[in-house]
């Protein structure tokens, strides 16, 4: 086993080890171990081979038309609840969504947790971004 490894930012998350939270293939690439997607709390929907929220053995193709599918149904189930807003993305369990602009700013707050609790499951979202 090789001594722990740092993600590229040093200054982040305590240091990987292989073996618990990657392998390295016969490539030479890291593939993290399900153990530490999981810890993530979210999904990145790159179909990583270990994926503990259901994309293992999909293809990027695949995992993106996923969450293309799962935007749109979020999509769906906040208009039926009266919220006026857009989604426009999602990555590693931040939404991106778009209020209309009848939204009152004062009433953000709320209207992000109403989001969050729509949006759980299919998706994780640990932070709103408004655009």
């Amino acid at each position: 086993m090789r001594a722990a490894m740092l993600m590229p930012d040093e200054s982040g998350p305590a240091p990987l080890a292989e073996g618990l939270d990657y392998t390295v293939d016969e490539s030479g690439r890291w593939v993290f171990t399900g153990r530490y997607l999981k810890s993530r709390g979210t999904c990145c929907f790159n179909a990583c081979r270990e994926c503990p929220w259901g994309q293992a053995g999909k293809t990027r193709a695949q995992a993106d038309a996923d969450l293309r599918q799962r935007l749109a149904d979020l999509e769906r189930r906040l208009d039926a609840l009266g919220l006026q807003v857009a989604v426009t993305g999602y990555r590693l369990g931040v939404l991106s969504v778009r209020p209309s602009r009848s939204v009152d700013v004062t009433g953000l707050a709320s209207l992000g947790q109403r989001i969050q609790e729509a949006a759980q499951p299919p998706l994780t979202v640990s932070h709103i971004a408004w655009k």
